[in-house]
């Protein structure tokens, strides 16, 4: 064979190979083993061709730690806290994450330490000569008595922030759900009970629309005389 025929054959077959590799990874490309389609399959899974976005879900709706009625602030879930300041009638009660000490309106409650001597003795004098250790004795079955109700049952807190003076401490009033659907004034019970005296500081208003501080007076001055007819409490002979 001549020279020139031998280097044409060459470059011919050379082109066809190159022909038919192109057509061989061609036709690869289009007709895939099983294995080979499962493990596309499983890969498009695995990797996500976008970036998820957040589904977005109904917002919980906080109860509201406090809100506005007429003149006053009202803790609608306040819960008590357990605390060695507590007496009866001054409360550290928490709402949501705030917590405050408040001190009700219209009853002096009776002592249960001996922080204060002379609230001891007037106290005492008041009940009608008791001796001082029975007005302790007596205060602490009222914070006893008192914390527990207000663990048991659900209260709401009446407040205008108005401070005692010279503390941190604020005025307000504080009913208590006894009975369900029926909400009844914590400072009243304490006086029916035998655990206060209805001589604390006044208040200028009332929650209640229509209701006037005389009326307030009233309710815990009756209340007394239960007290008194029932001899409990400090009454107790």
């Amino acid at each position: 064979m001549a020279p020139r025929a031998a280097i044409s054959n060459f470059v011919m077959t050379g082109v066809i190979l190159f022909f038919m590799i192109i057509i061989a990874l061609l036709l690869k490309g289009r007709m895939r083993l099983p294995s080979e389609l499962k493990a596309d399959e499983a890969a498009r899974v695995a990797v996500p061709a976008d970036v998820p976005r957040a589904i977005p879900v109904g917002q919980k709706i906080a109860e509201p730690r406090a809100y506005k009625t007429g003149e006053f602030w009202v803790l609608p879930h306040a819960q008590i806290v357990v605390s060695r300041s507590n007496d009866a009638d001054t409360l550290r009660i928490r709402s949501g994450l705030k917590e405050d000490v408040f001190v009700l309106y219209g009853v002096d409650a009776l002592q249960a330490l001996w922080t204060h001597p002379l609230r001891i003795a007037a106290q005492a004098s008041y009940f009608g000569g008791v001796a001082q250790t029975r007005v302790l004795d007596t205060g602490g079955q009222a914070l006893a008595w008192i914390t527990q109700l207000l663990s048991k049952h659900p209260f709401i807190v009446y407040t205008k922030y108005a401070q005692v003076p010279q503390t941190e401490r604020y005025y307000a009033f504080v009913r208590v759900e006894v009975e369900p659907g029926k909400q009844q004034d914590l400072g009243e019970l304490l006086v029916r009970k035998g655990f206060a005296a209805p001589n604390g500081p006044a208040p200028d208003s009332l929650p209640e629309a229509g209701r006037t501080p005389a009326d307030y007076h009233h309710q815990l001055q009756k209340a007394l005389s239960q007290a008194k007819a029932a001899q409990v409490g400090a009454w107790a002979p």
